[in-house]
């Protein structure tokens, strides 16, 4: 893995955490400018780092984190290359509506666009 590479991971990885920092785990936010800029920040990053394997290594490992924020946007790029493994983490958080809120949403409706083939891979998740 080149050292491009590894920023480019680290930096997704930072980004995510940001934004679950920023939203908690039901997705609210006062803060909608700062949550645009770290959504901008992730698509582009995830971009990258889905067109090599370390990349789509990186972004799958996520899935496993335990802040939903992560798991549901990291599930939600994966879907496009691995959609068994992506699948459960965002039914999980489509599940728990009490716990999960507005994630719960996202993720109901991101597996509903994909699943239709509507889901557009380089655009926000539907909800947010």
């Amino acid at each position: 893995m080149t050292e491009k590479a590894t920023d480019r991971i680290e930096r997704s990885r930072r980004t995510l955490g940001e934004m679950s920092d920023l939203v908690g785990d039901q997705g609210h936010t006062t803060n909608t400018r700062r949550w645009d800029r770290l959504v901008a920040e992730w698509l582009g990053d995830r971009q990258v780092l889905e067109r090599s394997e370390e990349g789509r290594a990186a972004i799958v490992a996520l899935m496993a984190d335990e802040r939903p924020v992560v798991r549901l946007w990291s599930a939600a790029a994966a879907l496009f290359w691995d959609a068994d493994a992506a699948r459960p983490v965002l039914a999980e958080i489509r599940d728990q509506p009490i716990r999960y809120d507005l994630h719960s949403i996202t993720a109901k409706h991101t597996l509903l666009e994909f699943d239709a083939g509507t889901l557009d891979r380089d655009a926000r998740l539907p909800g947010t």
